[in-house]
C-alpha cells in the first residue's frame, strides 16, 4: 500500500504555502477575516487544493507552546470538508491563541473556507 493510500489525509509538502511569493500574494489580495486569537487570511488559487500557511511568532509562547499551536491548526485545517477547492490560506497566530480549543479552530476555519 502506498503512503497516500495508507494516510489519505497527510499534511504533505504540496499542502503547505511556502514560497515567499504566494505568502505576500495571500496577504496583500487575500480575504482577511481577524478573531482574537487568529488572523486568517484567504485567496482562491489555481491549484486543486488547498494550501496552508502558518505564522506564530515569540510573542505567543516558547518553541512548545508554538508548535502545539501549529499542530492543532493543521490538524484543525486538515479536518475540514471543504478542502477540495484551491485555495491559499494563511494564518498568523495571535497570544490568545494558547488558550484556543480545537473545535474553535475548527469553526473558524469553517467559517471562512465556506465563504471563499
Amino acid at each position: 500500500m502506498s503512503p497516500v493510500q495508507a494516510h489519505p489525509y497527510r499534511f504533505t509538502r504540496e499542502d503547505r504555502l511556502r514560497q515567499k511569493a504566494a505568502i505576500r500574494r495571500t496577504l496583500t489580495q487575500g480575504r482577511k477575516k481577524v478573531f482574537p486569537e487568529l488572523v486568517i487570511y484567504v485567496l482562491r488559487n489555481e491549484r486543486t487544493h488547498p494550501r496552508l500557511g502558518l505564522a506564530v511568532g515569540r510573542k505567543v509562547g516558547n518553541a512548545v507552546v508554538r508548535n502545539r499551536i501549529k499542530r492543532r491548526l493543521r490538524e484543525a485545517f486538515r479536518q475540514q470538508p471543504v478542502r477540495a477547492t484551491g485555495r491559499d490560506v494563511l494564518v498568523v497566530a495571535r497570544a490568545g491563541a494558547r488558550q484556543l480549543s480545537m473545535q474553535a479552530m475548527r469553526v473558524y476555519f469553517g467559517q471562512l473556507l465556506e465563504k471563499a
